[in-house]
């Protein structure tokens, strides 16, 4: 693999009548918008398991909001959680305790959270389904059983709040979106696979057709969704033949 620079000459000569029809700022903007579509559709097809990164965080005692890895410097961009993982206590080694925090989704909710407990001469004794500090929902959040929830655009906030400073508190499995790539970009830098980069040439052909020659440019977009869905089918599809046999069936004969 060599420079972003090289593929979009090489591209250019292929496609282009003369080098320099399409000057390389108008190449690659269309680059780096068919890298972000080519990165999100593969994310999509691999639940999540490509551009994986991860961040650890110290915690303080009493705050429950936290900042997502977004636009901090060294960091790619964030795109969504793989798992999130909190320790509300240390062992005797001063190791965290960690427990898999999960998210609260819309079906969690209690839509009838006052539910009334009386007592047999029907007085009102108590409501049950009540959480402090925390969402009321079916399931009991406690330090055993974490939640989190999306607070605005680029944070989180975890039940229940900590109550105390530990350090490397929050470990945060997540996937990123490559940063905009320049001329001099070396492609085997991108935590991509290489062969995977000839989708984001058909990105670029389709953008071309679609700026000059708009009436033929849907042929070459489903060009482009082909090649993609191929690749992508093909890193999921696993082709070595399926060896069979005889299942074992010795355990149901002992009764």
């Amino acid at each position: 693999m060599a420079t972003v620079q090289t593929r979009l000459n090489n591209w250019a000569l292929e496609e282009l009548r003369w080098a320099t029809q399409v000057n390389n700022n108008v190449l690659l903007a269309r680059y780096n918008k068919g890298l972000q579509i080519f990165q999100k559709t593969i994310l999509e097809y691999v639940s999540g398991m490509q551009n994986v990164s991860s961040i650890i965080k110290d915690i303080d005692k009493d705050i429950a909001d936290y900042n997502l890895p977004m636009w901090d410097a060294g960091i790619p961009d964030f795109y969504s959680i793989i798992q999130l993982r909190v320790a509300y206590h240390c062992d005797k080694n001063e190791t965290p305790i960690y427990r898999v925090c999960k998210p609260i989704n819309l079906s969690d909710y209690n839509i009838n959270p006052t539910n009334n407990i009386y007592d047999a001469n029907n007085n009102l004794i108590g409501q049950w389904g009540r959480q402090k500090g925390s969402p009321i929902i079916w399931w009991k959040i406690s330090e055993l059983e974490p939640r989190y929830m999306f607070i605005g655009k680029n944070s989180i906030k975890i039940f229940p709040t900590p109550t105390e400073d530990i350090t490397n508190w929050l470990s945060l499995n997540y996937n990123f979106i490559e940063q905009p790539v320049g001329l001099s970009t070396d492609e085997s830098s991108l935590n991509l696979p290489r062969y995977f980069f000839d989708a984001i040439e058909d990105y670029m052909t389709f953008r071309l057709y679609q700026a000059e020659n708009p009436e033929m440019a849907q042929w070459y977009y489903q060009q482009f969704q082909q090649t993609l869905n191929d690749n992508i089918y093909g890193l999921n599809k696993d082709k070595r033949p399926v060896e069979e046999g005889f299942a074992n069936t010795t355990y149901f004969s002992h009764y």
